[in-house]
C-alpha cells in the first residue's frame, strides 16, 4: 500500500492562494504595463494632435500676414517711387497683432523706410537678414529666421515679398515680427498645467515659447530636439527641457514655412498615473487572496476579458472608429476605458479645432484650402464650375469701438451662422481671419452663384440684435473657370472684386472680370 504525503490544511491552503497569487501577478503586471503603454500612446497623440493645432494657428497667422504684405506691395505709391506717401500708407495699415513694423529694401540690403523710425532719418544700410536676397532671385515669399534687427537691437523674424515695378522686383516689402506676439499666440492655446510649447525657426533656434521666453528666445534647443526635427517633419522622443525637467516630446513642422511646434508633457505627470494603479491593483489583488480560489479564479478571468476588450478599443484610437468598451467589473479597468474614451474625445476635439474656427465654428483657411483643392480637381476632371464668395463686414470696426470686442464677436458668430444658413450643405463657408469669410460654391454657374452672392449680402445687412452702428457686407464673386484656372487667381480674383465693391460704396457685391490666360487656355 502506497503511502502518499499528507498535507496540512493551512499548507494546503497556501498552495491554493499561491497558485492564486500568481496568475493575478502577472495579469496585474499585464495590465499594468497595457495601461503605460495605452497612456504612453494617448499623451504621444495629444501632444502631437495640440503641435499640429499650433503649426495649423500660426500657417494662418502668417498666410493672413503675408496676404496683406503682398496687397500692400502693389501700392502705386512704391510703382511711382514716392516712398513718403508709402511711409504714412503703410503706417496706416499696421494693427495690433503679430506684425511689428514695415521695412522697405532695396537689393543691396539698405533700408529706404521704416515705420519705426520718422519719415526720412537715416537708416541702417546693413544688417537685413541674407536670407531676404532671395526674395528678388526667386520673386517668392520669404520667412527669415530669427536675428538682431539693426534699427530695433532685439530679436526679429521678418516676412519678405517682392514689389515689382514693371517686371524688374525693384524692392522688397518686409513685416518684422516680434517674438512676443507668437508668444501670445502660444498663450492662447489650452494645454496641461507643465505641458511645455515652443516654436523654432527653420533653422532650429527658438523663436517662442510659453514659458520662460526672455531667457531662452534666440538659443538652440536641446541636441536631441535638434536633431530630430532637422531631419523630420514630425516625430516624437523622449528627452530633457533646456531646465533639465524630463518630458515626453512631440513635434510637427510646417510644410510652408519650415517653422516647427514642439510640445513637451512631463514624464512625472505619466509616472504619477501609473505608481496610482499599481497601488490599485496591489488592493484587488489582496482582496483576491482573502476571498479564495474561486473568487480569484472569477476575478482573474474577468481581467482578461477586460484586457483583451480595452486592447481592441485602445486599437480603434488609432484609425478613427467608434469605441465600444466591454462590460468591465473592475475600477481599474475601468479607469483604463475612461481614459479610451476621454483620448478618443480628445483627438476628435483637436481635430475639429485643427480644421475649424474657435469663435464661430466655420472652417478655418486650412481646411477650406483643402475643401477647395478637391473642388478644383473634381471641376477640372468634370470640366464643371465652382465659385468663389470673398466677404468683408462693414462697419464691423465701429462695433468694436463702441460696444467693445464681446460685443463685435457675438456679431461674428450672428454673421457665421447667417452664412451657414444661406448656402447648401454641400458648400463650405470659412472665416479665414477678423471679418473676413471665404464661400465656396461646389456648383458654380453663373447665375445661382451671383444669385447666392446678392443674398449673402442682403442677410448680413440684416439688424444684429443689441448693435447700433449699421453692419452690412460687402463680396467679391470668382467663378471656375473663367476668373481663373487655379485656386490662388480664383480667390485673388474674388479678392480684387471685394475691393471694387467696397469703393463702389460697400453692401453689394461685384463680379470678379474675366482672367485672359483662362480664356485663352480654354
Amino acid at each position: 500500500m502506497t503511502i502518499r504525503k499528507r498535507y496540512s490544511l493551512r499548507t494546503s491552503l497556501l498552495m491554493v492562494v499561491a497558485a492564486c497569487i500568481v496568475p493575478a501577478v502577472v495579469i496585474s503586471a499585464s495590465l499594468i504595463y497595457k495601461q503605460y503603454q495605452m497612456r504612453q500612446e494617448q499623451l504621444d497623440q495629444t501632444t502631437l494632435l495640440l503641435a499640429r493645432k499650433v503649426v495649423a494657428d500660426l500657417d494662418r497667422e502668417l498666410a493672413s500676414i503675408e496676404s496683406a504684405l503682398k496687397i500692400l506691395a502693389t501700392s502705386q505709391n512704391l510703382a511711382l517711387g514716392n516712398f513718403k506717401s508709402f511711409y504714412q500708407q503703410a503706417r496706416d495699415a499696421l494693427a495690433p497683432g503679430i506684425v511689428y513694423n514695415f521695412i522697405l529694401t532695396d537689393p543691396n540690403g539698405a533700408q529706404i523706410l521704416n515705420t519705426l523710425r520718422p519719415y526720412g532719418t537715416p537708416l541702417p544700410k546693413a544688417g537685413t537678414p541674407p536670407e531676404l536676397q532671395a526674395v528678388f532671385s526667386t520673386r517668392k515669399t520669404i520667412l527669415t529666421g530669427l536675428f538682431i534687427g539693426p534699427v530695433t537691437g532685439t530679436h526679429l523674424v521678418v516676412m519678405g515679398v517682392p514689389v515689382l515695378v514693371g517686371d524688374e522686383v525693384k524692392y522688397s516689402l518686409n513685416i518684422g515680427l516680434a517674438p512676443s506676439k507668437i508668444n501670445e499666440i502660444l498663450g492662447k492655446q489650452a494645454f496641461a498645467d507643465g505641458w511645455l510649447i515652443a516654436v523654432l525657426d527653420q533653422n532650429g533656434t527658438i523663436v517662442g515659447r510659453s514659458r520662460d521666453a526672455a531667457r531662452f528666445i534666440g538659443q538652440r534647443p536641446v541636441p536631441e530636439i535638434l536633431a530630430a526635427i532637422l531631419h523630420h517633419q514630425e516625430g516624437k522622443l523622449k528627452t530633457m527641457t533646456k531646465e533639465e525637467i524630463p518630458v515626453n516630446v512631440s513635434f510637427s513642422k510646417s510644410d510652408i514655412w519650415q517653422w516647427t511646434v514642439a510640445i513637451g508633457a512631463p514624464d512625472t505627470r505619466l509616472h504619477d498615473d501609473i505608481s496610482s494603479t499599481i497601488a490599485a491593483v496591489i488592493v484587488a489583488t489582496a482582496l483576491a487572496i482573502a476571498l479564495g480560489v474561486t473568487v480569484a479564479l472569477w476575478l482573474a478571468s474577468r481581467i482578461l476579458s477586460s484586457v483583451r476588450g480595452l486592447n481592441k478599443a485602445a486599437a480603434k484610437l488609432g484609425d478613427g472608429t467608434p469605441i465600444e468598451l466591454p462590460a468591465i467589473l473592475l475600477k481599474e479597468a475601468d479607469a483604463v476605458g475612461e481614459a479610451i474614451v476621454k483620448a478618443a474625445n480628445s483627438i476628435e476635439e483637436v481635430k475639429f479645432l485643427a480644421q475649424h474656427d474657435s469663435l464661430t465654428s466655420l472652417a478655418n483657411r486650412r481646411f477650406f484650402d483643402q475643401f477647395a483643392t478637391q473642388q478644383l480637381a473634381l471641376s477640372k476632371r468634370h470640366n464643371s464650375h465652382f465659385a468663389v464668395i470673398a466677404i468683408d463686414l462693414d462697419g464691423f470696426k465701429q462695433v468694436n469701438d463702441q460696444h467693445g470686442h464681446q460685443v463685435g464677436d457675438e456679431v461674428l458668430k450672428i454673421a457665421a451662422e447667417r452664412l451657414t444658413n444661406a448656402i447648401r450643405s454641400s458648400d463650405i463657408a470659412s472665416r479665414i481671419g477678423g471679418d473676413e469669410f471665404l464661400i465656396l460654391l461646389c456648383d458654380g454657374e453663373s447665375a445661382l452663384a451671383i444669385e447666392t452672392a446678392l443674398r449673402i449680402v442682403d442677410i448680413l445687412a440684416k439688424p444684429y440684435p443689441g448693435v447700433q452702428p449699421p453692419v452690412s457686407a460687402s463680396a467679391g464673386l470668382a467663378i471656375y473657370p473663367q476668373h481663373g484656372d487655379t485656386l490662388i487667381k480664383i480667390i485673388s480674383q474674388a479678392d480684387h472684386a471685394l475691393y471694387r465693391a467696397k469703393a463702389k460704396g460697400k453692401n453689394r457685391a461685384e463680379l470678379a472680370t474675366p482672367d485672359p490666360d483662362s480664356a485663352s487656355s480654354a
